[in-house]
């Protein structure tokens, strides 16, 4: 039978002690702050230029607020103990406080993922006017909410009573299972694969701009770059899991830096999909149309080209402000313009710009 292996001995007297704290903070901080000039910059659309805000808006703000609670959570981590070898930290007292702080940090990391994934559900159904695509939103968005209502249950608790996760004194009646958060990531993984494959049938298409359509390429090539950031974070947690690590304040920082991209990109996708009128508004040249492109279109056919759903009643080279980087007509025939609250295939929806 193989025994475990040792942790590593303290750092020798006189030798800098290892310390990837300082990374991980930066890290945390750097990413967050990137996340906030987005979630700015989507604000003073929705406010001063589309001047319509919904609920999709709110869940993105209150995203990156427990993104900020998972940034403190972090700091918190790594001033007892996080990011040092096992052997440089003094246990008895450091390690409780910072199993504390990272039980925290799971709970923001859930909460931020979740209303993430709630405000790009929300906002694809303000987009979306073909009714097998709302239906299929519909049903995703309520995976989104059940799984995440789950996942937000089993951190509330992780162990009973709660305090026993990070002081060894309390003993625990229950602690949540290891298949269940196995579960609990698999549906996570399928629910960032699903939002990004969704529109894709509906987007494909779509006769836009080359500027526009290499815009609406990026955010889902960042898009699945998110699913590829969730897979590297699982393989990361399946060998943690496969072989405990003595060590793991000082080799779990990898993971840690995996589960700071999974938090803050989603936030900057969900912004990006929002900020064509703010483009359009100081920056109109970069998405206007080449002449070339808007002539050979003219001869190819008679009236604009056609998009999903009939023959649009404008012509969707031109840019207007209101407008989704994904302009989708209805099926009626009619452009749903930002802001004006013209109604589609259900009726009465808000749509977004």
């Amino acid at each position: 039978m193989s025994s475990l292996p040792l942790p590593p001995p303290p750092t020798p007297p006189g030798i800098e002690v290892p310390n990837a704290g300082s990374n991980i903070a930066a890290a945390a901080f750097t990413t967050w702050a990137i996340a906030v000039v987005f979630v700015a910059l989507r604000l003073y659309t929705r406010l001063r230029i589309v001047r319509v805000v919904g609920p999709a808006d709110y869940c993105i703000v209150f995203s990156l607020i427990f993104a900020a609670g998972l940034a403190g959570s972090l700091l918190k981590e790594t001033q007892y103990g996080m990011g040092k070898h096992i052997g440089d930290i003094n246990v008895p007292a450091e390690f409780p406080i910072m199993l504390e702080a990272w039980w925290f940090s799971l709970l923001c990391y859930t909460l931020s993922l979740a209303l993430s994934k709630t405000s790009i559900c929300l906002l694809y159904l303000t987009i979306f006017t073909l009714e097998w695509a709302r239906r299929a939103c519909y049903v995703l968005l309520s995976i989104i909410i059940i799984s995440n209502l789950w996942a937000t249950a089993s951190v509330l608790t992780y162990t009973v009573p709660l305090q026993s996760t990070w002081d060894i004194t309390v003993p625990a009646s229950y602690t949540t299972s290891q298949e269940v958060w196995w579960a609990i990531t698999g549906f996570a993984i399928g629910t960032d694969l699903l939002i990004f494959l969704l529109p894709i049938p509906i987007v494909l298409p779509l006769k836009l701009p080359r500027r526009q359509k290499a815009v609406v390429v990026g955010i889902f090539a960042i898009g699945f770059f998110i699913c590829f950031v969730s897979l590297a974070r699982l393989v990361i947690l399946v060998q943690e899991k496969g072989a405990p690590d003595p060590d793991f304040t000082w080799n779990g920082t990898s993971l840690t830096y995996w589960t700071i991209l999974e938090i803050n990109t989603p936030i900057v996708v969900a912004c990006i999909m929002t900020l064509k009128p703010l483009v359009s508004k100081f920056f109109p040249g970069l998405l206007e149309a080449r002449r070339s492109e808007v002539a050979g279109e003219s001869e190819a056919s008679s009236g604009p080209p056609l998009t999903i759903g009939s023959k649009p009643s404008r012509n969707p080279l031109v840019v207007r402000e209101g407008e989704e980087w994904m302009e989708i007509p209805d099926p009626d025939g009619r452009d749903v313009e930002a802001g004006q609250g013209e109604k589609g295939v259900g009726g009465g929806r808000e749509v977004v710009g």
